[in-house]
């Protein structure tokens, strides 16, 4: 099983690194006070969809410390990231539908942007991580053991 450990790892420091990159997300986005947005930028919906992403950074750390007893939750962790992936994109597409992010701000707007895409390119390619891992779970549960002389 330590042959896992590479990729389990990198996917572990990914995810704490989209949740940091989603808290910075969260500060740099103007509030919005008819969306439940309270003094420093605390919004209530970003606060919601952080609280959700931040079961992604626990399953890869269970899948890096013990992929044995945790390899089950990398089907949950694809499966979430489809879902989130999907969801995000459509989200920022239907919200700049109605204006461009960032209030009016052109640069912070297309920092917003960039941010969104980035994430959602880095989560594509965290499932195919994820996906590469799967495999090899299975191949080595498939290998015939050898007796023990």
């Amino acid at each position: 099983m330590d042959a896992f450990r590479p990729l389990s790892a990198v996917l572990f420091v990914y995810e704490c690194f989209r949740v940091l990159l989603l808290i910075a997300f969260w500060y740099i986005a103007p509030p919005d006070v008819a969306s439940g947005a309270v003094a420093g930028g605390i919004s209530l919906p970003y606060f919601v969809y952080l609280s959700a992403n931040a079961l992604f950074p626990l399953m890869a750390l269970f899948v890096w410390l013990r992929p044995g007893e945790h390899q089950n939750y990398l089907t949950l962790y694809m499966a979430g990231k489809v879902i989130g992936v999907v969801t995000f994109l459509a989200w920022e597409f239907f919200s700049s539908r109605r204006e461009f992010p960032g209030g009016g701000n052109v640069r912070q707007g297309l920092v917003l942007l960039g941010v969104s895409i980035f994430i959602s390119l880095a989560d594509i390619l965290s499932v195919w991580g994820a996906w590469t891992l799967k495999n090899k779970f299975r191949q080595v549960s498939v290998l015939p053991q050898s007796p023990v002389v």
